[in-house]
């Protein structure tokens, strides 16, 4: 019996794994001049959208307690005229934590500082004037001045900024996952 002659012809070159095929691949788009947008990544997408969860949450933490604050002051406030013992600015130049002080009739003489509305604080006023506030007899901490009471700031630049980012950066969450689903699709079908 003679032995099997093996002709080259029959000679079959193993399997390639899935790496190697999809390195091959790119680099045959890359040389044919066809190149793949990036990909946008699920954490990028993500991370995105939780920072328009955040913005939108800073507003809501700066507008939901100055709106109960006000709403507080105006059913139950007790409006007294109050001296301003201290005025500072902050690094920013902005007016600081304004310390007032009024006569409560239940606790005596109270020294506290002006709540902030939605992050801000109002200017204009100077140390040794006085300025008529709106206080609640329950917590004499919270207090405004009677002109805010009536009719608060519509919106301060923290509050309108987070709000304007919100609806940004949701956006451009939304258009990344998108686009993320547009290019995976993409490159299955060219598979």
């Amino acid at each position: 019996m003679g032995k099997k002659k093996r002709s080259r012809d029959a000679w079959t070159p193993p399997l390639k794994s899935a790496e190697r095929q999809a390195a091959e691949t790119e680099l045959r788009k890359l040389r044919a001049g066809v190149r793949q947008p990036p990909l946008p990544q699920r954490r990028l997408v993500a991370a995105i959208f939780l920072m328009a969860v955040a913005a939108f949450g800073i507003f809501l933490v700066l507008w939901l307690p100055s709106h109960s604050l006000v709403g507080d002051l105006r059913s139950r406030g007790v409006t007294v005229a109050a001296e301003i013992v201290a005025s500072p600015r902050d690094k920013f130049g902005g007016p600081g934590n304004i310390r007032i002080r009024f006569d409560d009739p239940k606790r005596g003489s109270q020294e506290t500082a002006l709540s902030d509305w939605g992050g801000r604080r109002p200017a204009g006023l100077v140390a040794g004037s006085s300025v008529s506030v709106t206080y609640d007899p329950r917590d004499p901490s919270r207090v405004l001045t009677t002109k805010w009471v009536q009719n608060p700031p519509t919106m301060t630049l923290p509050m309108l900024v987070s709000l304007v980012l919100a609806p940004v950066l949701l956006a451009g969450a939304i258009f990344l996952a998108i686009r993320r689903h547009t290019v995976l699709k993409a490159s299955k079908t060219e598979r």
